[in-house]
């Protein structure tokens, strides 16, 4: 039996919704060029990438954020150990090769759209 671990949790969610994302952009038109409450987490990066001269840590940061608030809705955001759990699950994909691999090449992607 294989475990488990957060690390692997966070690529699936990851992973999930990324493809959930590009799935979606195929069928959806142009996003405004400013986020607002339709935005998804995505649009919400794909933004601050054309937008904002954000260095790679910061838009890794938004990045997780918006996925995590996007998971268990925007209502967690409020909270202040909410931050701390974004730079936890942060801290995990630094951590594991593959699942920073995977986070660099999402956002390269998003970049390029």
């Amino acid at each position: 039996m294989t475990r488990i671990t957060n690390s692997d949790q966070v690529l699936m969610l990851l992973r999930s919704h990324l493809q959930r994302a590009q799935r979606g952009e195929r069928k959806s038109v142009a996003a405004p060029s400013r986020s607002g409450p339709s935005q998804t987490p995505i649009e919400r990066v794909q933004n601050l990438l054309r937008d904002e001269e954000l260095p790679e840590p910061e838009v890794e940061r938004a990045l997780v954020r918006g996925l995590l608030m996007h998971e268990f809705g925007t209502d967690v955001s409020n909270d202040a150990k909410f931050q701390t759990i974004v730079e936890d699950v942060l801290a995990m994909i630094r951590r594991d090769e593959s699942a920073n691999r995977l986070l660099k090449l999402a956002i390269r992607q998003l970049a390029e759209r």
